[in-house]
């Protein structure tokens, strides 16, 4: 029985929700169906007999930047070679797209992502914790339809990538909050499986950062929240103030030279590990 790699559809949704979930990872189907609703060319199924064993996906921001992520496979079906066989053809297919390649990889994932060409750019760090509030959301508002234009201006400039269509995505689910300081930075919270997850996170500043998390922290449910940040000692102390510890470390890595990917002084937390 040879492995089929095609398309993930929308009717994939349970079974690759069902892989997540077994890896222990903080997917909620919402998140499955953002990657298909913006980046279906590049969702990618891996079936035994028609039955969807392994997953891959390629998060695309226009044609200049691409992010592998959600490469699983179904525990049992581990040491077949089909993770290794999702991740080759989702990087030939980013390769054949052109621009840059990123993904955030674990230490165990690490020396396979050198092999096929990858190189160390940044360490990044997985915080966990329940938020806690320093003091008053000064200045902080929530983003609305209003305010949309000024926070899709504030990323661009952050992070290098037209990131809009993923912004404004975010704004419409349902259980995601949006909070703003007017020309300083923002912040979204969006629900997970187990936890919370914060990102992306835009601030010019310490204050307006703590601002912001003081703000989120008033939001989030009463259960532990992540957050994904390039690793920076000024914000270390600031995420630890706010109640988070770092619960693993990773490597941002980009394909062929270092590149700095979505990355800026003023961008202080990732969106997740499938979008960079």
């Amino acid at each position: 029985m040879s492995l089929v790699i095609d398309r993930l559809g929308p009717g994939d949704l349970d079974a690759a929700l069902r892989l997540s979930t077994q890896a222990g990872w903080n997917q909620l189907a919402a998140d499955w169906q953002r990657l298909l609703d913006l980046s279906p060319e590049g969702c990618f199924a891996g079936r035994l007999d028609g039955k969807l064993v392994a997953t891959a996906t390629l998060a695309s921001f226009g044609r200049d930047v691409h992010w592998v992520g959600m490469v699983l496979v179904d525990e049992a079906m581990r040491g077949r070679g089909l993770g290794s066989a999702m991740l080759t053809h989702v990087i030939d297919f980013a390769r054949a797209r052109g621009g840059i390649v990123g993904l955030d990889a674990t230490d165990l994932g690490r020396p396979v992502y050198l092999k096929l060409g990858f190189t160390d750019v940044a360490p990044i760090d997985r915080w966990s914790g329940t938020l806690l509030a320093l003091g008053p959301a000064e200045g902080v508002e929530m983003i609305d339809r209003s305010t949309f234009d000024e926070v899709a201006a504030m990323d661009r400039k952050a992070c290098g990538s037209d990131r809009g269509e993923l912004l404004l995505h975010l704004m419409h689910e349902p259980g995601v909050f949006g909070a703003l300081v007017r020309g300083e930075g923002f912040a979204f919270l969006r629900p997970g499986r187990a936890q919370g997850h914060v990102g992306p996170f835009v601030a010019s500043r310490d204050e307006v950062c703590s601002a912001l998390l003081n703000r989120l922290a008033a939001l989030a449910p009463p259960r532990p929240v992540l957050l994904d940040a390039l690793r920076a000692p000024a914000s270390d102390a600031l995420l630890r103030a706010h109640g988070l510890i770092v619960a693993r470390r990773l490597t941002r890595m980009a394909l062929g030279q270092p590149q700095r990917l979505l990355m800026g002084d003023n961008v202080r937390a990732a969106v997740s590990f499938e979008w960079g």
